[in-house]
């Protein structure tokens, strides 16, 4: 899901655009879990906490979200961890991957639902990707396209810590993805969109026997290859 399509610290890896639109990226921000397509660039300061829903009218406070749950967010097979790094980045790897497609269905959907994401994603993460199925919801926002991820890379892997924790650095391309308003309008211009992938900084930690994301970041330097 693209959308799950742009990284920043160490400063607490707890911040997270807001969520308004899609783009892996893993980032839209208005709010992507958000991804590269946002209305800010690296270095931007980002909240810290969920930004608050725009005001509703009585007419967008009736809607209700779907309870489907995402069709991307499978639960991982669970598993003690190993003492085997290439298996547990391996491991780590396809829950980060599953995240930006989360993050693209939630923004292609549209209708409210984060039903399922809890599998893959705790703590900041999970608030934010339930934030931004909300905010598409009540803004009619729909995205078009994916996000492509085009490396990942694992760092900072600590097997014995409690619990586990890894740090995964994923670049995501977000250039085919745009996002239409309630009437139809792209609103491509005004998203954050450097024209080559960015770098999202993921922490993951190792809960009830499979790998979690649980903050995200997005970093000043930026080193994912054009």
């Amino acid at each position: 899901m693209n959308d799950l399509s742009a990284a920043e610290e160490p400063r607490p890896r707890r911040r997270w655009p807001i969520i308004v639109a899609v783009a892996a990226s893993l980032a839209i921000v208005g709010g992507s879990v958000a991804f590269a397509l946002s209305t800010r660039g690296p270095g931007q300061e980002a909240s810290t906490a969920p930004t608050p829903a725009p005001t509703q009218t009585s007419a967008e406070q009736t809607q209700e979200a779907s309870d489907e749950p995402l069709a991307i967010a499978a639960t991982p097979t669970p598993g003690p961890v190993s003492d085997d790094e290439t298996v547990e980045v391996a491991r780590a790897e396809s829950v980060a991957t599953a995240l930006v497609s989360v993050v693209d269905e939630i923004g292609q959907r549209a209708d409210g639902s984060a039903v399922g994401a809890e599998a893959i994603a705790t703590g900041f993460v999970l608030g934010e990707i339930q934030a931004k199925a909300r905010e598409q919801l009540d803004l009619g926002y729909t995205q078009v396209g994916e996000a492509v991820i085009t490396s990942i890379t694992a760092t900072d892997v600590n097997l014995a810590g409690e619990p586990p924790t890894m740090t995964l650095t994923v670049c995501v391309d977000v250039s085919k993805i745009d996002v239409l308003d309630a009437a139809g309008n792209s609103l491509k211009a005004s998203l954050y969109n450097p024209g080559h992938p960015v770098a999202h900084v993921y922490g993951a930690e190792f809960i009830d026997d499979t790998w979690k994301i649980s903050s995200h970041d997005i970093p000043d330097q930026q080193t994912c290859a054009a």
